[in-house]
């Protein structure tokens, strides 16, 4: 199960992802993500702190992000990551791409 919550936080966009961003939950977090996509003016925030868990859909969906943001001279900035999430991103070498906080 996957919850998604976006609000406006110091002039950032904040996306905070709760549960498994699996495949089954991928299609649903596209659409609930839909408004980051319309943003071309700020920065964005991806709260993972209740991110259990990151499929490679998962992944693909915030490489989504960071190609939009940097295509609008924004940044996209991973935080709380967990160790077990941290170490997903760290193998498939996106750690290097998102800021993180």
């Amino acid at each position: 199960m996957m919850n998604i919550t976006i609000s406006e936080q110091e002039g950032k966009l904040v996306a905070s992802l709760v549960g498994d961003l699996d495949n089954a939950a991928s299609t649903q977090a596209e659409r609930s993500l839909a408004p980051v996509f319309e943003r071309t003016d700020c920065d964005i925030v991806i709260d993972c702190t209740e991110l259990n868990y990151i499929s490679s859909s998962g992944l693909r969906i915030l490489l989504n992000i960071y190609k939009h943001t940097r295509s609008n001279g924004n940044k996209a900035i991973l935080k709380g990551l967990t160790e077990d999430v941290k170490q997903v991103f760290q193998l498939s070498g996106f750690l290097q791409l998102f800021i993180t906080e």
